[in-house]
């Protein structure tokens, strides 16, 4: 529970002050006695990470309890790094140099896919921001296109990345290109959160690009509560029937099409996608890539 809370932080799911789920929607997930819950909700809010207000409920604590909880986590977890690589004959005040080097010797490009603009947009911010590239985006349809620019884009590309839902048509690009290719996988406790969320009645997922809708719901509809879900598209639908209560979320293109609107202010923009197995697979082409070109500059 701790960590779910953690999770949902950082990525922006949880705010200090959001309701979290009831001891007995806690209980029926995890089927535990609700007492059981009841007891670990008491820890966390001994840690000062929640608060249990009566006849109200269980909520993120205010202000940056939740900011404390993670650093402390994060300097237990950089001395765990620094011990590792001491045994390594790395030494601490070396440690930064060497990652630097594993990460930035080369400017890696990718090819961020998908069929609309919302998914496109997400893919290339997060390669972007948290992993370093120079991204450009193409649309499935064009990866068997001639026209010069999209053919100039696939050539200089290092790496190609897209949804699931394309996968085949990306991988089949890929081989032709003799380029490696990386299908996204989404966060595990991210979708675990949504699925629940779903379970328990109405959720609004907030996009730009028409084509985004089906997209979801062809991700959602093995949860079996693909009714409750909802995704309203900026510029076509009306926005404000999202229930000010309910679970909102909105991809970036669309909170930034929103401007500094009320709804923007209300809903919850989603951040990071990628799954800890598909960050291990980008770590692992971008380190490689590096190390190799290190390589070749000593020889």
């Amino acid at each position: 529970m701790r960590q779910r809370i953690l999770s949902g932080l950082h990525l922006g799911a949880l705010r200090p002050g959001s309701r979290l789920p009831s001891t007995r929607e806690i209980a029926e997930e995890f089927d535990v006695a609700p007492r059981t819950v009841m007891s670990a909700y008491r820890l966390l809010e001994a840690e000062g990470l929640i608060e249990l207000r009566e006849r109200s409920g269980i909520y993120v604590a205010p202000g940056g309890s939740g900011d404390t909880a993670m650093l402390t986590q994060l300097a237990g977890w950089v001395v765990e790094v620094l011990l590792d690589g001491r045994a390594r004959e790395i030494p601490p005040i070396g440690f930064p140099e060497r990652v630097r080097r594993c990460l930035e010797t080369l400017r890696l490009r990718a090819v961020c896919v998908a069929n609309n603009a919302d998914q496109m947009e997400q893919i290339c911010y997060e390669l972007q921001h948290d992993y370093g590239f120079e991204t450009e985006s193409l649309e499935t349809r064009q990866l068997t296109s001639g026209d010069a620019e999209v053919q100039r884009a696939l050539r200089q590309a290092d790496l190609l990345v897209g949804t699931a839902l394309d996968a085949t048509q990306v991988q089949h690009a890929a081989r032709r290109l003799g380029k490696p290719a990386i299908t996204v996988s989404l966060r595990r406790e991210m979708m675990d959160d949504l699925t629940r969320q779903l379970a328990f009645g109405p959720l609004y997922l907030i996009g730009s690009d028409p084509r985004f809708r089906d997209a979801v719901r062809a991700v959602f509809a093995p949860t079996g509560h693909i009714d409750h879900l909802y995704v309203p598209i900026v510029g076509e639908d009306d926005l404000s029937a999202v229930p000010e209560d309910a679970p909102a979320y909105i991809m970036g293109r669309a909170h930034r099409f929103l401007g500094d609107s009320a709804l923007a202010q209300r809903v919850t923009p989603i951040r990071r996608v990628f799954s800890r197995d598909m960050a291990r697979e980008l770590l692992t082409f971008i380190v490689r890539s590096n190390i190799a070109a290190m390589s070749a500059r000593a020889a």
